[in-house]
């Protein structure tokens, strides 16, 4: 039974591949979910919005969802959905969790020590079309499975 990535074959996998990174529980592992809302709640308006949302999972089941530790990183705006352009919203975001795996020097207040801590993304949790859109797919280019990717076709 599932109740927690924590207990997932994934997260197992990573901490022996990466073990130097699970040595240390300060480090942090995130997933990112996002997925379109029209924020005016009229269907009929043309407008589309995309909260990505970062949810820190070193936390206990009961803390990772909580609205104080979840970080909205970036929200997307614009007239129509963004599609599978939504790589260049999150762009910036990918740098940064770039630099932040290299490790970046922070201070550590309970014992005012400094150490390099590092961050992962470990998990992305959309429904599928937004899964599709993430992974630079859409029905348009005849892909049916975000996995199989080019060799399943949509209908």
């Amino acid at each position: 039974m599932l109740c927690h990535p924590v207990d997932c074959a994934q997260w197992r996998h990573f901490d022996n591949t990466y073990g130097w990174f699970g040595d240390d529980p300060r480090n942090i592992r995130f997933a990112l979910s996002t997925d379109g809302m029209n924020p005016y709640g009229n269907m009929t308006t043309s407008h589309s919005t995309w909260p990505v949302l970062l949810s820190i999972m070193n936390l206990p089941p009961w803390f990772c969802n909580k609205r104080k530790y979840i970080i909205l990183s970036p929200l997307v705006s614009e007239p129509k959905q963004p599609g599978d352009r939504i790589h260049v919203f999150l762009q910036p975001l990918v740098e940064d969790l770039h630099l932040l795996w290299d490790g970046v020097e922070v201070r550590d207040p309970v014992v005012n020590k400094h150490f390099t801590l590092h961050v992962m993304l470990m998990t992305t949790i959309n429904d599928n079309p937004a899964h599709r859109n993430l992974s630079g797919q859409s029905k348009r280019k005849g892909q049916g499975c975000s996995h199989c990717l080019s060799e399943t076709c949509s209908l």
